[in-house]
């Protein structure tokens, strides 16, 4: 009978830590921190290729330095479970503004087009509750 119990009990806590897992980083794991930090290094690789083909003047060079500072910073707070939308929010509406501002054309654009949206569909998970409770 114990023992029964005790195997009740094991899959009980198993399933509601699985639960948990997907409450804090969505449906399949889509973003758990090492994939947050996968898309930040993907969106500053795609920057970087940017860089050399776009002619960008230097106060967009900074705003998009400082947007990849707050990747980077979102990424490491939500490594130790902090949700920073402020910091997210601020670097999806910089890389934005210097998309639309400058008319970036070609695949380098287009691969910051679709960072910049997996981002926003981040956000759209958390604001929705399915992610970073």
């Amino acid at each position: 009978m114990r023992e029964t119990l005790r195997g009740f009990l094991g899959g009980v806590m198993l399933v509601a830590l699985a639960a948990t897992g997907q409450a804090q980083f969505g449906p399949e794991g889509r973003y758990r921190p090492e994939a947050v930090a996968a898309i930040v290094d993907r969106a500053h690789e795609d920057l970087n290729r940017g860089y050399a083909v776009w002619q960008l003047r230097k106060g967009d060079r900074e705003r998009l330095t400082h947007a990849e500072r707050q990747l980077r910073d979102f990424a490491n707070h939500w490594q130790h479970g902090k949700f920073d939308k402020g910091n997210l929010d601020g670097a999806i509406a910089t890389v934005q503004k210097v998309i639309d501002d400058n008319h970036l054309s070609g695949r380098e654009r287009d691969a910051l087009w679709n960072d910049v949206e997996e981002l926003r569909r981040m956000r759209a998970a958390y604001d929705r509750h399915e992610i970073g409770r």
